[in-house]
C-alpha cells in the first residue's frame, strides 16, 4: 500500500488560504469602518462652520453688510468665496443663500431658499 504524500501539504494551503482570504475581508471591512468613525468629529466641525457662515450670512444680509466674517478656532474654514454664495434680493424678497464648512477634507453645506 502507498502512503499518501503531499496531500497534507495541500490541505494545509488550502485551509491557510480561506483563513487569510477571511482575514483580508474583515480587515477592509474594520479599516472602512474606522475611517467612518474618525472621520465624524471632522464633519461635525464642517457642519458648524457651515452654520456659521450661515449666520453671517443672514446678519450681512438683514442687519449689517460690512461685518466680518467668522474665524474657527477649530481649523474649520467656511467663508472663501467659493464657499459662500448669496443670491438673495431685497426688493423681490426672493434668492438662495448657500454656505459650505470644510474641515479637513469634509465638506458639509447648508442652503436656505427665500
Amino acid at each position: 500500500m502507498s502512503k499518501p504524500k503531499g496531500q497534507i501539504f495541500l490541505m494545509s494551503i488550502l485551509i491557510l488560504s480561506v483563513v487569510l482570504t477571511a482575514g483580508m475581508v474583515l480587515m477592509a471591512i474594520f479599516i472602512k469602518d474606522l475611517k467612518q468613525s474618525t472621520e465624524t468629529s471632522t464633519s461635525v466641525k464642517a457642519l458648524y462652520a457651515a452654520d456659521g457662515a450661515m449666520e453671517w450670512q443672514l446678519y450681512s444680509t438683514f442687519v449689517e453688510a460690512t461685518s466680518s466674517s467668522p474665524i474657527f478656532d477649530n481649523g474649520a474654514s467656511c467663508c472663501d468665496s467659493d464657499l459662500v454664495k448669496n443670491t438673495y434680493n431685497p426688493t423681490t424678497a426672493t434668492g438662495t443663500i448657500q454656505t459650505i464648512g470644510v474641515a479637513g477634507n469634509t465638506r458639509r453645506g447648508i442652503e436656505i431658499n427665500f
